[in-house]
């Protein structure tokens, strides 16, 4: 696995350029700027930054549909709560949610904090709440799944 040194510096800038950009410009471009970036960079032939790019891009996606389904679990416990006219300690309050916010935003913090680190070592890197989704739609072979 022999790369350039522009490779690995851009593949380990790639996730903080990111959330940097989704930060100061617009929330949603978290969901839009890593698949954009995948074909940019296989326009320009960096294979570590694609991959970089698409495990950011997989890592996203795994995230929203663990938090989707989460909170469709709280929202549906909540309603029983409201209807049955009792309370559950952690959902009605919503400090389930909040923490469960606060959790997957640091999770995700770390591992695009590691996946740079990995990216500018040459070494793989998945998330363990990566699903795979979009390695597997492109041929690779999910390793953690």
């Amino acid at each position: 696995m022999n790369t350039s040194t522009k490779d690995r510096t851009v593949a380990a800038a790639t996730p903080f350029m990111v959330l940097v950009v989704s930060y100061l410009l617009a929330p949603w471009l978290l969901l839009l700027l890593p698949p954009a970036l995948y074909f940019i960079y296989r326009k320009l032939s960096l294979d570590l930054s694609k991959n970089t790019s698409l495990a950011i891009f997989d890592l996203i996606v795994s995230l929203v549909l663990i938090g989707l389904a989460a909170g469709a679990i709280i929202g549906s416990l909540l309603i029983v709560a409201r209807d049955g006219e009792f309370t559950i300690p952690l959902i009605s309050s919503g400090l389930l949610a909040t923490t469960l916010t606060i959790v997957f935003g640091l999770y995700f913090l770390g591992s695009l904090i590691k996946l740079s680190l990995m990216s500018y070592q040459e070494k793989p890197y998945r998330p363990k709440l990566s699903m795979g989704i979009f390695e597997a739609l492109r041929g690779k072979r999910a390793s953690n799944v």
